[in-house]
């Protein structure tokens, strides 16, 4: 790093002896550095831990809600598809933070070589600008993990990504003012800065909204509530189910790989070509070798530790309760009536479960891998930019990824799935809306279909507020089924949790905000010293 930053200022004809840059670094580093390293690393971890405990559930709260999983295995599958995403398919790890579409005005912390050095030769302050920075990431993180550990413990999902974005913006008003905030681009198909945020908040939860309504609604009016997978009807409906959650899958994936598309091909059309070609691979073997057999299997399928096969045992039928009716005081009048329990009423037939519990574990599998290489940046990212300028504070580079950094940031969004997961479970998985397999898997169809519908057009997405709206759509399709209106639709909602929900998806920004400017504030002075002008 040194000779690369020697040679560039020897290519401006500058000459500088290269100890100059050696001894920067080495001030800059033991000064101020080391220390800052080991917070991020620290409170890097203590975020992706709160990152886990409530973004990284949101994928398992409707298979455990529908019983298709049982808590157990939701915490080690979560955790292994978090990890391997976190680790090998996280691409852009810190654009939110470093990078052009980042809140923060990057260019306003990057200090002039020639300008340090000249201070460094006086005895003078050298790197001013770094030290925010890094002050500022360090102090964004607390604020960002101290907001998800109280949303967590509230039971409310809210968004990592919102979080930590906010948590940036209230650390750089206070350092630079209104210059400090990357304003970004307003077009909605490409927003970047603050604009990414207000998009974010807004577009792609009505839109999941509006999907889950519209699928879950023909799914379960035509094939579902029928009970009958033999029909065409149903085994077209299930089919097409399959291609779109093959196509989300195989265009995520292909999405991710930088290398050019053939044919002079846009990356995204090209991954949409394949996706389509796999889901219709996928959607035809379903069709003619996977529904037949699944129709002709008896009991039903769920995953545990304990077992993983056909389930026939009669705990899971409903359970009865008896009470005595007295009338009279003698023995003669009195008589035992069975009681259903509430929670043990089954409403959809065995057949469809068996068809849909598969479909669910795999489309949650897929939610937390995508989850783990996306969203890794709300934890790590500032941990790793912190890296970065540590190792080389003059001209640093955020480019080359960090895979031992990136597996400590997927061990604690594991640690906090399994740790205190098991809140935003809950409430996903049962408390806006009572859960069934195939309600569960139009959930996480149809938010994996808005992330790559916006992803195509380039809106920015929120993974939570996906998941939410898409409860909540489908819960109203199926009551507005079942009950014949909208009104009755409306009521399988909680929607006293749900106003709870929203208001912590709105008070996140300035909550975030505020706490992060006011920790960074008191950092500020402490650790550098007064701010210029005072």
């Amino acid at each position: 790093h040194f000779y690369k930053s020697y040679y560039f200022l020897q290519k401006m004809d500058i000459s500088y002896p290269l100890g100059v840059f050696q001894q920067m670094t080495y001030a800059f580093q033991q000064e101020f550095g080391v220390y800052m390293v080991l917070a991020a690393l620290l409170f890097g971890f203590i975020l992706s831990f709160a990152v886990g405990a409530n973004d990284s559930a949101n994928s398992w709260g409707t298979p455990v809600g529908a019983g298709t999983v049982s808590l157990g295995v939701a915490f080690f599958l979560g955790s292994i598809m978090e990890m391997l995403g976190s680790v090998f398919l996280s691409a852009e790890v810190v654009s939110t933070v470093a990078g052009p579409k980042s809140v923060v005005n990057m260019a306003l912390y990057k200090s002039d070589n020639v300008t340090e050095c000249d201070k460094y030769m006086e005895h003078g302050d050298i790197l001013m600008k770094e030290k925010t920075l890094v002050l500022g990431l360090v102090t964004s993180m607390v604020a960002s993990q101290i907001w998800q550990l109280m949303a967590t413990y509230l039971a409310w999902p809210v968004s990592g990504t919102h979080t930590i974005i906010s948590a940036l913006m209230g650390f750089t008003l206070v350092e630079n003012g209104s210059q400090g905030i990357n304003i970004g681009n307003p077009n909605l198909f490409n927003g970047s800065g603050v604009f990414k945020v207000i998009y974010g908040l807004f577009v792609s939860p009505v839109f999941t909204l509006g999907l889950s309504f519209a699928v879950y609604y023909l799914l379960y009016r035509f094939a579902v509530e029928a009970g009958k997978p033999a029909q065409l009807r149903s085994k077209l409906s299930y089919s097409a189910c399959v291609f779109l959650i093959f196509l989300a899958i195989t265009f995520t994936f292909v999405n991710m790989k930088k290398s050019s598309a053939p044919g002079g091909m846009s990356n995204k059309g090209f991954s949409f070509l394949m996706g389509s070609i796999v889901g219709l691979v996928f959607a035809v073997v379903f069709f003619f070798i996977i529904l037949p057999y699944l129709s002709k299997m008896k009991g039903d399928l769920k995953v545990s530790f304990s077992f993983c096969m056909k389930n026939k045992k009669k705990d899971d039928e409903p359970k009865e309760q008896t009470v005595e009716i007295e009338c009279e005081e003698t023995d003669d009048n009195c008589a035992t009536l069975p009681i259903i329990e509430k929670d043990a009423f089954i409403d959809e037939s065995d057949e469809v479960k068996r068809i849909f519990r598969p479909l669910q574990l795999l489309a949650a599998c897929f939610g937390a891998l995508t989850h783990g290489s996306n969203d890794v940046g709300n934890c790590i990212g500032p941990l790793v930019t912190v890296w970065y300028i540590y190792q080389t504070p003059i001209n640093y580079s955020t480019e080359t990824p960090l895979y031992g950094i990136l597996l400590w940031g997927g061990i604690g969004i594991s640690l906090g799935l399994v740790c205190f997961g098991k809140r935003v479970i809950v409430t996903m998985g049962s408390k806006i809306s009572r859960m069934t397999p195939s309600l569960g898997f139009t959930v996480v169809l149809t938010a994996s279909v808005v992330v790559m519908i916006c992803s195509i057009a380039g809106i920015p997405t929120s993974t939570t507020h996906c998941q939410v709206m898409g409860v909540v759509g489908a819960g109203v399709a199926k009551g507005w089924v079942d009950s014949g209106s909208f009104k009755g639709g409306l009521q399988t909602i909680d929607f006293s949790l749900m106003r709870n929900i929203a208001l912590s998806w709105i008070v996140t920004i300035p909550f975030a905000l505020v706490l992060s400017a006011m920790l960074y504030a008191v950092a500020r002075v402490v650790i550098i010293g007064a701010f210029s002008g005072v």
